[in-house]
Order: C-alpha cells, then structure tokens, then sequence
C-alpha cells in the first residue's frame, strides 16, 4: 500500500463550494436549483425571499456578483407572481401602494438574504 490514509487525508481537494464557485458546470446547477428552491420557498412564506437571495449568492464567485445573483433571484420571484396572479394582472395598475410593497420586497428581502455570501468565504 503506497497510499496510506494519512497521505490519502493530507492531499488538498478542492470543496464542494470552491468547486460551484469556480467550475461552469456545478455553478449552473447549483444557480438554478437556488433558485428553483427559493422560488418555491417564496411561494409558502415572505422569508423564502431571503432564502432565495442567500441560496443564490452563494453560489457566487465575488460577494458583488452574489448580490447581483440575489438581485436576479429577486426578479425571478417576483415574476413567477406576476405569473400566477393570471387574469387579476390587470388590475395590480390599480393598487399603488400595495405594488410598491410587493416590488420593494421582492428586490431588497433576496438583498439582505446575499449577506450571507458575505459571512461565507
């Protein structure tokens, strides 16, 4: 046995986060199952935005990109409620003061939830 376990656990591998970070492959899975998970999350209770902006940025390589990933989680959110609200859509016009609550919300609850890219390096 050339290979002994110590040798074996002294070798540096590269983690699973570096690897999401910094390879095409697992960082395009990794994106779009945050955001598949935040979405649904979002879906059931106002906190999965922030979930969905912490899941998102994580993912990213630079804390300025998890944001700008969060943001996009935002987004996303917020059109896949555009979405199911299907034909009362044009009635959202009407309510002002309710639209900016719920576009407020979509964009800076996944903006607080990208501090967690920041916590994780």
């Amino acid at each position: 046995m050339s290979d002994s376990l110590e040798s074996i656990a002294s070798r540096k591998s590269p983690s699973l986060l570096h690897r999401i970070r910094t390879e095409p492959r697992p960082h395009a899975v990794a994106v779009v199952g945050a955001l598949a998970a935040g979405v649904g999350l979002a879906s059931i209770h106002w906190l999965g935005l922030i979930a969905a902006g912490a899941l998102a940025s994580l993912a990213a390589p630079t804390v300025r990109r998890g944001a700008g990933y969060a943001l996009g989680a935002g987004v996303v959110c917020l059109a896949a409620f555009a979405a199911s609200l299907g034909p009362s859509a044009a009635a959202v016009p009407e309510m002002v003061p309710v639209v900016y609550v719920t576009v407020g919300s979509g964009l800076g609850l996944p903006l607080f939830g990208s501090l967690a890219r920041a916590v994780v390096r």
